[in-house]
């Protein structure tokens, strides 16, 4: 017993000189907060928002240049009014015999992302310019004349993220304001 006692003295006074101000170890650094996880996440997800927001763009070039909902793949990436509005300008360009030929020029950003929403939401912003992207007769590839001749308008197109996918939901298009 007197032995243990010794050795249990012996422990303690070479842990208290161990600690003692002078020859104490700096403690390890505590561990920072990464932003590169948060950070990766938010691009990652802005990343997926714009791919929707293209193939949104895709699919409703099909549409416009059909004629027809069928086979464009529309359904998957818009919903909601953005999903009415488009059956909406189909409908229109059907009954005036006209569709649409080009490709607009597009440069989207992401200008608001909420994931801690539930669902996640998402808007986009973008100037789009449908100077190659016109109207025209059907039957004769005539370019339909217009009522303005601006041809550059910011958009916002707003997301949510439904059963793990970015889907557009609704769309506006300022027609007033040029970009």
């Amino acid at each position: 017993m007197l032995l243990t006692a010794a050795a249990l003295a012996t422990t303690v006074a070479v842990v208290t000189v161990g600690c003692t101000k002078e020859n104490q170890a700096a403690p390890p650094p505590s561990p920072t907060a990464s932003l590169t996880p948060s950070t990766d996440v938010q691009a990652a997800e802005k990343d997926a928002l714009l791919g929707v927001y293209r193939a949104f763009w895709d699919a409703q070039l099909k549409v416009y240049m059909s004629g027809s909902m069928k086979d464009t793949g529309i359904e998957k990436v818009a919903g909601d009014k953005a999903y009415s509005k488009i059956q909406t300008t189909r409908a229109y360009y059907v009954d005036n015999g006209s569709i649409m030929k080009g490709e607009p020029i597009l440069s989207p950003t992401v200008s608001a992302l909420d994931m801690t929403e539930t669902p996640a939401a998402g808007t986009i912003t973008d100037c789009v310019d449908t100077t190659g992207y016109i109207q025209v007769i059907k039957e004769s590839g005539r370019p339909v004349e217009t009522l303005s001749s601006k041809r550059r308008h910011l958009s916002t197109y707003t997301a949510l993220k439904i059963a793990g996918a970015w889907q557009i939901r609704d769309l506006e298009i300022d027609r007033d304001r040029t970009c």
